[in-house]
């Protein structure tokens, strides 16, 4: 079924690919679902057992009015995992805020941890920037999504980086969410800062910059690479949502990464 219920909430959920194979988490974006990660699974899924849901107000997973912490995100995460049988180690890939959930699980249960990807990490806001964050949840709430796009989408995702039908189908996605959701994701973020929990880190890990992405300046991406011990660092060329903007650059990395890491 691809529903389940875990800390009160139904989750929207995939589980493909090699059933005996060694398991990937894949984590999606704010603004995302589970769909960001349509055209790596196909790839992922001939070796790996691949692991996805709908977050907590996003895509098919129950729309909630409760607000919610990064903590909260994690229980989802430890739930799901326990309730689906799932068996350690997890290869965890994050995009963007994402990787704040990444942290978490590492801080609670790092023995679990076979290796982390990174893309284009957010793994904590800085309480000058919170208000900021907070200013974009509000106008989400009062104009809908549409009322964000300028800030949001529109800075992160212009339309050049892929093929039109490959925009249109994520614009379509975005627009799509859940007004309350999104914002209490944004009041998530801005009350969340796991940066110290980088050198923290001992499985092997990766991360990746897009130097197409107008949002995280790679040298910033780069930054974030050089708190963790031995990651390596690369950049494709890509957009802020790699796995939608350039799928067969972000495979081919994960492929290789994971190659050389078992």
């Amino acid at each position: 079924m691809p529903w389940i219920e875990v800390n009160g909430t139904s989750f929207h959920y995939k589980l493909e690919g090699a059933e005996s194979g060694p398991v990937v988490v894949l984590l999606h974006e704010i603004g995302g679902s589970l769909d960001s990660w349509d055209e790596i699974v196909p790839g992922l899924g001939e070796k790996f057992r691949v692991f996805r849901y709908d977050q907590r107000g996003f895509g098919l997973t129950e729309k909630s009015r409760t607000q919610y912490s990064q903590d909260d995100l994690g229980d989802d995460l430890d739930a799901l995992i326990k309730k689906l049988g799932l068996k350690a180690p997890f290869h965890i890939v994050s995009l963007a805020a994402s990787s704040m959930q990444a942290l978490t699980f590492n801080n609670r249960h790092p023995e679990q941890v076979g290796s982390f990807i990174f893309c284009n990490p957010a793994p904590g806001v800085d309480p000058s920037r919170a208000a900021g964050l907070e200013n974009v949840a509000a106008k989400a709430e009062a104009e809908g999504i549409r009322g964000v796009l300028p800030l949001m989408l529109d800075k992160s995702y212009p339309p050049e980086l892929s093929d039109r039908e490959t925009y249109d189908n994520y614009r379509g996605r975005y627009v799509a969410n859940d007004p309350v959701g999104f914002a209490q994701a944004f009041r998530m973020m801005a009350r969340t800062n796991l940066l110290s929990s980088l050198e923290k880190i001992a499985a092997p890990t990766m991360v990746i910059a897009g130097n197409q992405d107008f949002i995280r300046a790679v040298s910033v991406t780069e930054g974030i690479a050089g708190k963790i011990p031995g990651a390596r660092f690369e950049q494709i060329d890509a957009g802020h949502f790699m796995p939608t903007t350039s799928p067969k650059a972000l495979l081919d990395l994960l492929l290789d990464f994971w190659g050389g890491a078992k």
